[in-house]
């Protein structure tokens, strides 16, 4: 099983509950009239409804995909992305990291594909079962196995324009400055009172795992890499070593 399992059910449904109460007043907007209109009730139960629903879609979807699906293709099929995930769960059982080969632009748009579309037929069916009876089964297992798919196949694409356009802003020609004029000297006169930017809004998920831990500065961070670095190499160091002794007697 993948190690970042239980961050990535968490974190989905998070993100799920987090889109539906972000996007929930336009869509209740819209609807709530209709809904009002025929039914002659309020429409704040609707979306506290859709919020739960929601909820309890992303959980059941995400925990079937992490545990159950996932683990099983990674230990039965062949192919690209399934060995580098079984290289990345051997890494971190051992605590020692290998060459890892670069990825295509076909190995990222077809990640968790399968995974999706089995683990979205599983949840859609089992969740219209729960909700229509025997004759919601086929076709929760048909819609769950599409839509999953069609959106982890979308998601690969948004990370591809992504990682392209961090690629682009990284190797863009800087623009020559022009020289500047001679300033005057003017004097200045520092307030009394200590000046703070204000802090950008924070996401409902960023708030949520920040309640877990706290948010290291680059300095910490890359004095635990040369950490986890000074101990492998040592590590390495003793293994060569061992080998030697053995290869002598």
């Amino acid at each position: 099983m993948d190690p970042s399992a239980p961050q990535t059910v968490a974190k989905g449904v998070l993100l799920t509950c987090e889109s539906v109460f972000q996007c929930g007043p336009a869509v209740c907007g819209l609807t709530s009239g209709m809904y009002g209109v025929l039914k002659s009730r309020p429409p704040g139960p609707l979306f506290l409804f859709s919020a739960v629903n929601s909820g309890i879609a992303s959980a059941t979807f995400f925990s079937i995909r992490e545990y159950l699906i996932g683990p099983v293709l990674v230990l039965s099929l062949p192919g690209k992305q399934y060995e580098l995930r079984r290289q990345k769960i051997k890494e971190a059982a051992e605590g020692t990291s290998t060459d890892v080969p670069q990825l295509t632009w076909g190995d990222i748009r077809s990640r968790k594909v399968l995974d999706s579309s089995i683990s979205g037929a599983l949840a859609g069916g089992v969740l219209n079962t729960w909700k229509r009876g025997r004759s919601g089964t086929f076709p929760g297992l048909a819609t769950g196995a599409v839509m999953c798919g069609l959106l982890q196949r979308a998601f690969n694409e948004f990370d591809i324009q992504r990682i392209t356009y961090v690629s682009r802003a990284a190797h863009s020609l800087p623009i020559p400055s022009m020289p500047a004029a001679p300033a005057l000297p003017i004097e200045t006169r520092h307030p009394s009172f200590p000046i703070t930017a204000p802090e950008p809004p924070r996401s409902l998920t960023d708030r949520f795992f920040s309640m877990f831990g706290h948010k290291i500065s680059d300095e910490e961070y890359l004095d635990r890499i040369r950490a986890q670095r000074d101990n492998h190499l040592r590590r390495i160091e003793q293994l060569e070593r061992e080998r030697d002794e053995k290869r002598e007697t």
